[in-house]
């Protein structure tokens, strides 16, 4: 077992939280899966013995420790393991393909994988059996948190330009920085049920495991059958009355209307939180319609991986609906931001890439000159000289001084000279009725030239009637230059692991060429 006497009002870790609040209510449940009950002193036994093991075989204060296991109490109980001891883990995703992997440990090089012997396939590097460390290990051993606010917490990977993944290194700074701000808002506490949905290799599954076990929470963890299935998924959340929901966008479209098969008094929920991708407004209609904006709250955040999750915070209100923006609202106290001038576009003079400083701002790479990467630059205000992170988000502030979300740069595309924002073109095709799912691209052919194609999912039988509402609809709404050309329905839009749009795989299947 370990031990903090730190008061949480004070700065410190999260970790430290943990440790504070489970001297206080061991009792109190801390993990939920399938039939197993965890409580927080049951947890933190077990961060006890995985800790003692990991240092008894070396593991010392700002080494790596890979994780390679399935969602799980035991996982969670790894995750603290490795950070008390001020090591930093690793996450390596298990439905990840194997090449992705060992991309990672290549670059990370671990001293330690904590996994599962019979679900292992990495040979190369020290292992630790986490049912067996669990089960024998003698925890006689005296193991303190050794986590400090300047250590590295964790390292999660993200798509890197060259096709090599980018390890992200996040300290416990950045990520006390980020509670400090939004726990006045949230008002997390002990008897919230927060459900961890997405994947820990995925920097949404941060905020939703703390969110719950430094508040005293519970964590709720589906196994991946009812994660997937909308029905499981929904009577889940109405039976162990959870309180907070994280989704994308695309994950609520696809689980709300079986959440909406229930009355309003039937669930628990507190707030549903979407982000890590753009917002259409007008799809939360028949949300509100049924169940009204104010209990739960529908928040929307933006953030990215190298500004520790969220970066924003927007409370979805009545009259967004009817907009087309997406609005992501205003920055959280712990940044400073600048809009950075865009150069050769037709967007309004006030937009710009959002470029963030301040506590949240991560360390950068791993094993990257992070100066030359010009992701990470340094800009002189007022005599004061910060670090920025240039997010490469279109964003423009309305006057209520809430950021408007725009898209992506490297989403822009110059057709027959025009440069296009596709995601602003998206936006507006997703609202026709019937339309599950829509992406733009943008092609080159030799007999068309460069042109548009926009792709769609839908519950709609007939093509022809649907190309003939989008032509209508993109005549009414965009300029000329801005209209597809031509249009593809697919049985779904691909997507990655964590829920982007998979543009390359649909090029790749209509052996189609890209314009840049």
């Amino acid at each position: 077992m370990i031990q903090s006497l730190i008061n949480p009002q004070h700065k410190c870790t999260m970790l430290s939280r943990f440790f504070y609040i489970t001297q206080k209510n061991k009792h109190l449940t801390a993990v939920k899966y399938r039939n197993q009950t965890v409580s927080y002193g049951l947890l933190n036994q077990w961060v006890g013995k995985i800790a003692s093991y990991l240092s008894l075989n070396g593991v010392k204060p700002g080494d790596f420790v890979a994780v390679e296991l399935t969602h799980s109490a035991e996982l969670i109980a790894s995750l603290l393991a490795v950070q008390a001891l001020g090591a930093a883990y690793v996450p390596l995703d298990k439905k990840a393909p194997i090449e992705r992997n060992q991309l990672i440990l290549e670059d990370v090089k671990p001293v330690f994988i904590i996994g599962d012997k019979d679900n292992f396939h990495q040979k190369d590097y020290p292992f630790c059996d986490i049912y067996h460390c669990i089960q024998q290990m003698d925890i006689s051993q005296s193991v303190s948190d050794s986590s400090q606010l300047t250590g590295v917490a964790y390292v999660i990977y993200t798509s890197g330009t060259t096709g090599k993944p980018k390890g992200v290194l996040i300290t416990h700074n950045n990520l006390s920085a980020l509670f400090e701000v939004t726990e006045s808002f949230y008002q997390f506490n002990s008897r919230d049920v927060i459900m961890l949905y997405h994947s820990y290799a995925f920097d949404f599954s941060v905020w939703e495991i703390w969110s719950a076990i430094a508040y005293g929470g519970t964590l709720l963890i589906p196994d991946d059958e009812t994660r997937i299935e909308p029905e499981k998924l929904s009577q889940l959340i109405k039976n162990e009355n959870v309180t907070v929901l994280n989704q994308t966008p695309t994950a609520f479209s696809i689980n709300a209307p079986k959440l909406m098969d229930f009355n309003r008094s039937e669930l628990a929920l507190r707030f549903i939180i979407f982000g890590g991708e753009r917002l259409n407004f007008q799809a939360l209609k028949s949300w509100e319609k049924k169940f009204g904006l104010d209990s739960p709250l529908l928040i929307n955040m933006y953030g990215i991986t190298e500004t520790t999750v969220h970066a924003t915070l927007h409370v979805v209100k009545k009259n967004d609906l009817d907009k087309l923006e997406s609005i992501i609202g205003k920055v959280l106290p712990s940044f400073n931001y600048i809009l950075r001038k865009l150069q050769d576009s037709p967007s309004s003079n006030d937009s710009g890439e959002l470029l963030l400083s301040g506590r949240q701002v991560t360390k950068g790479y791993l094993n990257s000159d992070n100066t030359s990467s010009g992701k990470f630059i340094e800009i002189e205000n007022n005599n004061l000289s910060r670090v920025y992170y240039c997010s490469g988000d279109i964003v423009k502030c309305n006057d209520n001084g809430e950021l408007i979300y725009q898209g992506r740069i490297d989403q822009q595309v110059k057709v027959n000279g025009y440069r296009i924002e596709t995601g602003e073109i998206e936006s507006i095709m997703a609202q026709l009725d019937g339309i599950e799912d829509v992406c733009v691209i943008a092609l080159r052919s030799e007999m068309l030239g460069d042109y548009l194609l926009c792709c769609f999912s839908s519950s709609i039988e007939s093509d022809v009637t649907l190309i003939e509402r989008f032509k209508i609809l993109a005549k009414d709404k965009l300029p000329v230059y801005m209209r597809p050309l031509k249009y593809k329905r697919l049985d779904r839009i691909p997507r990655t692991v964590n829920g982007k749009i998979d543009k390359s795989t649909i090029i790749h299947s209509l052996e189609l060429a890209y314009v840049s």
